[in-house]
């Protein structure tokens, strides 16, 4: 049954509210606006939207921002552990499943929700770089430039933990090359900080920091003790699950309170997650910004290709206010004992209400539709994060193939960042600009020339159709003196 009382109390102070206003017209609610609103902006609007319209309601659903120092006294993380406890039946042991490479979380303490006596706060400080840059910036100073372009690619593929996101196998078929160059390469890049970097699983990863740790000793204690781990990973590493001490020990030919103690060095003392250290690439700032950049549109690579997840709305869950919305109800069914002012101003609120909500709704799908016509044009961009493979594009084609406005892609895209699959964070501005990549690609073609007999204008022109790019003669003239790039006749040797 609907609260008059309370319905005429809301409308009362929303009425003096509005004396000195035009009536109000959902329909003038810009809808254009929120599409051009990034994903902070757009969380700003909720807010300000909640305040202003009560027929409009939000159950919010909390999130940590994983800055949190302690999960305990966390509200989010807390919640989410005491509902852990909750739904299982049996404790968090060392690997539940028995099955280590995939129930590694429970058993390192670094990584779980248990509270840890020894844990720093400080450790969850973000980063300058996220770990690609700070590999690349490695690896341009341990490699061949003729090998860069391959470790580049494996950097490109690690996943959230700083694991390897792909098998050699597949990384040498994708790039062309023989499966010892693709070795050859991850070995460079398993060397470098932090230890464990690159692995192809947790044995590795773990593996790779104890040979680093073995390394660093300076006691024989230490080295004797590192031996004892290292032999414990390497070899038996079957034996990780359900504390199996004593199974563990007559594997190594010690005590059980050895492998305790073994078991216990290496949770203290490896990381199953290399990359928790560096900043998220979702955080992403550029060198000359001062605030945080966050990612408007996340694009992962899956099973199945690539799915996009759009940002924005989150966490509320929008709905009308129920007092309204039965209101609303007895209006339209001409039911109800409201006054002409109150079926006038409840009408105009829930109908503002579902007109925002709808608006939102069409914001996610427009920018998830246009992300994935600029993954169908851009993929090998999408893929590999090199620039060479850009693509001319503009917004123009973009609105001609999904059958809209130019200015609705405009507006979708203005000041907005989306996250790669090698979690780069780029504007979308970079898929747009075409003369840029057609100058990149007039660029590579000529680099790539016989120097004794290099392209003429209308070779380039017919090497860049074969491309996918059509262009005149003349606009290849153009870009090539904009990149003071000689004539043909001026280049040959």
């Amino acid at each position: 049954m609907v609260r008059y009382a309370e319905v005429s109390t809301v409308l009362m102070y929303q009425e003096q509210k509005q004396s000195a206003n035009q009536r109000i017209d959902p329909k003038i609610i810009m809808a254009n606006n929120i599409l051009q609103l990034n994903s902070i902006e757009l969380h700003h609007t909720i807010e300000d939207e909640l305040l202003d319209n009560p027929a409009l309601e939000a159950v919010e659903e909390g999130h940590c921002d994983g800055k949190c120092v302690d999960a305990h006294n966390c509200p989010y993380c807390s919640a989410r552990l005491k509902q852990r406890e909750e739904s299982d039946d049996t404790p968090h042991d060392l690997y539940d499943s028995g099955d280590p490479e995939t129930d590694y979380e429970p058993y390192f303490g670094a990584f779980s929700l248990e509270p840890d006596e020894e844990y720093d706060p400080l450790g969850n400080l973000e980063a300058e770089l996220t770990l690609a840059e700070h590999l690349r910036g490695l690896l341009r100073a341990g490699i061949d430039a003729s090998d860069y372009w391959i470790g580049e690619y494996i950097i490109h593929t690690l996943d959230d933990k700083g694991w390897l996101g792909e098998t050699v196998e597949a990384t040498a078929l994708e790039l062309d090359v023989e499966t010892e160059d693709v070795l050859r390469v991850l070995t460079v890049i398993q060397s470098f900080d932090p230890p464990g970097v690159a692995a192809r699983g947790l044995q590795e990863c773990l593996l790779l920091q104890i040979r680093f740790l073995k390394e660093e000793a300076q006691t024989p204690a230490i080295e004797q003790y590192n031996a004892l781990a290292e032999r414990a990973i390497r070899d038996f590493f079957e034996h990780f699950g359900a504390r199996r001490y004593l199974k563990l020990a007559r594997s190594l030919g010690c005590t059980a309170e050895e492998a305790k103690q073994t078991l216990e060095y290496i949770r203290a003392h490896l990381n199953p997650r290399p990359a928790a250290q560096f900043r998220p690439p979702w955080s992403y700032r550029p060198a000359n910004a001062k605030s945080t950049i966050r990612p408007d549109v996340f694009i992962r690579r899956n099973e199945h290709g690539y799915e996009i997840e759009v940002i924005g709305g989150e966490p509320y869950g929008l709905g009308l206010n129920p007092m309204f919305r039965d209101a609303y109800s007895q209006i339209k069914a001409g039911s109800g004992s409201h006054t002409e002012d109150e079926r006038r101003i409840i009408t105009e609120y829930v109908e503002r209400a579902e007109l925002f909500i709808r608006n939102i709704n069409q914001r996610r799908q427009t920018l998830k539709q246009i992300t994935r016509m600029i993954i169908d044009f851009q993929t090998g961009f999408i893929e590999t994060g090199s620039r060479q493979f850009l693509r001319p594009l503009t917004r123009t084609r973009i609105a001609k193939m999904l059958s809209i406005h130019e200015s609705t892609v405009s507006r979708a895209t203005a000041n907005k960042f989306v996250q790669l699959p090698n979690q780069e964070v780029v504007n979308f501005n970079l898929f747009f600009n075409s003369s840029l990549s057609t100058k990149d690609i007039i660029e590579e073609i000529i680099l790539d020339e016989d120097p004794t007999s290099p392209y003429s204008d209308q070779q380039i022109v017919d090497k860049l159709k074969e491309r996918g790019v059509t262009v005149a003669r003349r606009t290849v003239v153009k870009y090539r003196e904009q990149e003071k790039i000689l004539s043909s006749t001026r280049r040959r040797r």
